[in-house]
């Protein structure tokens, strides 16, 4: 066996060599392309010879319009482009004070330019000068693309057209970035489209109906409120629409049905008209594509959990109960089993007089998720080695309502008021079936059992906020008030049937056995107040001073029936496991802070003092836990610009989190024989630092990027548990306070272009190093895991015929326990992964996607290799191309299987559980194009 394990290792560290040997050459390859021909010259006006810096010089093919690059001249006017071919281009140049400037040139050799002479508009107002616009222009923060020099396919989405822009990159979910910058916002002329989530516009907005794209960085709304930036700021893309094109309707409709009783189904209506959007969705489908917003979850268990903030700290409460009274949300984003959804919404944004920003939205989803796991867990405890095997199958509903309001009002120059408002209503029901066996070395039973669990849970959450803000005459000087509340009542009902059986020397020792029904009301509401004072230093700095006070209480009432065989009823009360719980906490404080921006570099120190009071009351008994705590909080950033795409950032913050309303009872918790829970009411809060440094280093006109981000965080008197494991394998589990938990996780990612193959690549590493602490049976133990995982991935596209995508990732995980270190273990994941898309004649498009995954170092029976192949064909039809018909293969090898690997400080497990397998589906699509005075046409790809 100890062979085997080497084995894999040695062949497993190959894999990284050979990931890292790419990186290598890669990195390599980037740095070899000097080959080619050169074009070089200078811009200078035209009338003073002066030179003409910070302007922007792009080049085009002759032949095709493509771009080929862009840069920007330095300050004496110089600008070059390298590794050219020889061939046709066009060349542009243009600057804020300057007219366009288009130059013919042909290359056969290195050619210098020389000179071009730019017209300035200064003195020629009289003059209408009409020309091609520039494919790219920078704008002083803001880089902007010239939609018509991205050409795309008909129908084609935003999305299609940013994968065409230099230094774009769209990924295979979606998301964005710009020279290696995550997009986190994008706009429509200046608005965000369907409260604000990117993909919505750039999948659903026809490219043919955008004027320009505009990236840039925008600042924070304290920034923008004050005056004077504190340098937080949002990567942002603005979608700005050609002037015949911002009145329209706009959406499409696709149904599937598949083998297996497969089906897939949406809609998305848009209107635009003005500054007033409406918008329409649906879905419903088993192929667990999920809903496409999802409230926060309600709390159906007593579960509160709240995070207050001031400046950059914060306190966090968290009244946990049993997990299976929570609502079951097994399924929600979650890539386990198989998932019905029913969901859709409506979306209205809108400007009333010029002065008053209105969103109003609701949302529905109802999921329903059926699964099933097979668990493999080792246990980690000195002298009682034993391994849990498990076998349990779900079926888990949930439904949920939302509707968010909000209203921004100016009232005049000086003073705005906001008010945002929340209602929600969400029910469930869940049902668990259960066997499990313990097995100590040889094979021996040590207990084994099962259980079923049936619950239901229903509530509603409202949460409302007001917000005033003035600015007074002298810039910088502002007042901001925020009152805010927030009200969740949730009840839940469940019943339990489990036998427990342990065993000693092979024969059952003790059996227990439980029926009980459960009843749970929970009620928690919580009020607030804040103020922020900002007074101006000077014209790059100012002074902030906040104060705040909340008060938040709940109510937590649970009772449990055990079966009475006389009355064949649910009615003899079991007073241990019933109890009625009340709870308050009280926080106040304020705190000062200073912030400054200058031109290169900026800073903010400041400090929040806090004081909290807990008090809890367990009703019917003498107990009472009353805590109080004064923290002092200090959070600092520094942020230097060495240009304005070479960023570095530091950041230290401080927070506390206070022990829950469970863990502090001093009452035991055994509904579960084998996993006893008990409070504790000497805990105490735990005081965490967290700090981070952002390095960031782009060249926009070569393509290339460098992305840094380093994270520590550690915490004093961190919340453990501390486990007594008997001889029959129960655990009794409690809270204690302890130190020595710590986290180091590092991110790189680096990306350039490798012109001549007109390929994009991407190189990163991800790597963590983390120190957990828990008691088992008095001791200490210390668990120590690292995490590597290096990555490639490279993009190729050639005209609009083919779009490529290869990559490779490896992750290896290593654990290492003071008290076990017979179980410490190493494991890998290898993942190689490629898609393409082929666009043919007569409208047919092929797409394939390939992945195949390796597993090593895992128990028997989870080292697992998993070949997933999907792919599709399709046509458009009708007129206009508004219709089109998809035949898709899901997992074509029928190799489609669910495994994980799970652990703590006190077992690891790996788990197999149900997954989609190889299915058929044909589907057809209707794109709904209709424009208000030519208004956009747009089609909706949200598959």
């Amino acid at each position: 066996m100890a062979d085997i394990f080497v084995l894999h290792k040695i062949i497993a560290m190959k894999y990284l060599i050979f990931v890292l040997g790419l990186l290598f050459l890669s990195i390599t390859i980037a740095s070899a392309q000097k080959s080619g021909l050169t074009l070089k010259g200078r811009l200078a006006d035209s009338l003073q010879k002066q030179r003409v810096s910070e302007a922007t010089v792009s080049l085009v093919k002759s032949s095709d319009s493509s771009l080929v690059g862009f840069t920007r001249t330095d300050s004496v006017g110089r600008f070059s482009f390298h590794n050219l071919n020889p061939g046709k281009y066009r060349l542009s140049a243009s600057q804020v004070n300057f007219h366009p400037q288009w130059v013919n040139v042909e290359i056969a050799g290195d050619l210098d330019l020389g000179s071009v002479l730019m017209k300035d508009k200064s003195i020629m107002e009289e003059v209408t000068v009409k020309a091609q616009r520039p494919p790219v222009v920078v704008n002083g923060d803001t880089l902007e693309f010239n939609a018509e020099s991205f050409k795309t396919k008909p129908n084609a989405v935003v999305e299609d057209m940013l994968k065409k822009m230099p230094g774009v990159e769209v990924e295979k979910d979606g998301s964005i970035k710009v020279n290696g910058k995550r997009i986190s916002r994008v706009l429509v002329n200046g608005r965000d489209f369907f409260n604000g989530d990117p993909k919505m516009a750039t999948r659903n907005l026809s490219a043919d109906a955008i004027d320009k794209v505009q990236v840039f960085e925008k600042p924070s709304d304290q920034s923008e409120f004050t005056g004077i930036d504190d340098g937080n700021k949002t990567p942002t893309i603005n979608l700005k629409l050609k002037k015949d094109k911002k009145n329209a309707a706009f959406g499409k409709a696709s149904l599937a049905a598949g083998t297996k009783d497969r089906y897939d189904g949406q809609f998305n209506i848009n209107k635009f008209n003005g500054d007033q959007q409406l918008s329409a969705i649906g879905m419903a489908n088993n192929t667990n594509r999920q809903g496409f917003s999802i409230m926060d979850m309600l709390n159906f268990s007593g579960q509160s959990r709240k995070m207050m903030s001031g400046g950059g700290a914060r306190i966090v409460i968290n009244n946990e109960n049993d997990d299976e009274f929570g609502l079951p949300v097994a399924g929600i984003n979650n890539s386990q089993g198989i998932t019905q959804t029913i969901a859709g919404g409506l979306n209205y944004n809108d400007v009333w007089k010029k002065k008053t920003d209105v969103n109003a939205s609701y949302f529905y989803n109802n999921l329903t998720l059926d699964n099933t796991r097979n668990t493999t867990r080792q246990n980690i405890l000195p002298g009682n080695e034993f391994t849990y095997l498990q076998n349990s199958s779900t079926r888990n509903k949930t439904s949920s309502n939302r509707f968010n309001f909000s209203v921004d009002h100016k009232i005049d120059s000086f003073n705005s008021i906001k008010l945002s408002s929340v209602f929600g209503y969400q029910n469930g029901n869940n049902e668990k079936k259960n066997d499990y066996q313990s097995l100590v070395p040889g094979d021996k039973m040590l207990n084994n059992g099962f259980s079923n669990t049936r619950n239901s849970t229903e509530g509603y959450v409202t949460s409302q906020e007001l917000l005033y803000r003035h600015k007074f005459g002298k810039k910088g000087r502002t007042l901001s008030l925020t009152g805010n509340m927030q009200y969740n009542d949730s009840r839940g009902r469940g019943a339990q049937n489990a036998i427990n059986n342990f065993y000693n020397n092979g024969n059952i020792d003790r059996r227990d056995t439980l029926d009980q029904q459960t009843t749970l009301n929970s009620l928690t509401q919580s009020y607030g107040v804040n103020a922020s004072y900002t007074e101006p230093l000077s014209k790059r700095s100012l002074l902030e001073f906040r104060g705040f006070y909340n008060t938040s209480m709940g109510i937590l009432n649970r009772k449990t029936y055990d079966y009475n065989k006389v009355s064949d009823k649910h009615d003899r009360l079991n007073k241990t496991l019933s109890n009625a719980f009340e709870n308050t906490y009280n926080y106040m404080g304020g705190g000062v802070s200073v912030r400054a921006q200058q031109k290169k570099y900026g800073y903010s120190v400041g400090a929040n003092l806090q004081y909290a009071e807990l008090n809890s009351h367990l009703k019917d008994s003498a107990f009472r836990v009353k805590q109080h705590f004064t923290n002092l909080l200090p959070i600092a950033n520094f942020n230097y610009n060495f240009s304005r795409t070479k960023t570095l950032r530091l950041d230290y913050s401080t927070s506390t989190s206070q022990p829950t309303a469970k863990q502090l009872q001093p009452v035991q918790d055994i509904s579960d024989p084998l996993n006893v829970i008990a409070g504790n009411p000497e805990l105490k809060q735990s005081y965490t630092h967290t700090a981070s440094l952002q390095f960031f280093n782009a060249i926009p006109a070569q393509q290339k990027n460098l992305f840094v981000f380093l994270n520590y965080t550690a915490l004093a008197n961190a919340i453990v548990y501390s486990d007594q494991i008997t001889a029959s394998g129960a655990r009794t589990s409690m809270p204690v306070n302890a130190n020595g938990v710590y986290s180091l996780n590092a991110n790189v990612d680096r990306g350039f272009r490798i012109k001549k193959l007109n390929t994009r690549v991407d190189v990163g590493l991800n790597a963590g190093y983390n120190q957990s602490v828990n008691f088992i049976n008095n001791a200490k133990n210390k668990t120590r895991t690292l995490s590597v995982m290096p990555r490639i991935n490279a993009g190729y596209s050639y005209k609009e015929l083919l779009e490529l995508n290869i990559g490779a990732r490896v992750s290896y995980n290593n654990a290492r326990y003071s008290l076990q270190p017979s179980l410490n273990n190493n494991y890998w994941r290898q993942v190689y992964e490629m898609d393409a898309t082929l666009n043919l004649p007569a409208g047919i498009t092929v797409g394939t996607e390939f992945s195949y995954s390796a597993y090593t170092g895992r128990s028997n029976g989870y080292n697992t290799r998993i070949a997933l192949w999907n792919s599709s064909i399709s046509k458009q039809v009708l007129k206009s191309k508004k219709g089109e018909v998809k035949l898709s293969a899901f997992d074509l090898l029928n190799q489609n299987i669910g495994v994980d690997r799970n652990g703590n400080s006190t077992y690891v497990e790996d788990v197999q559980y149900k997954t989609l397998q190889r299915y058929f589906t044909l589907g057809f699509t209707y794109s709904l194009q209709k424009a208000g005075s030519g208004g956009p046409r747009a089609v909706i790809r949200t598959f």
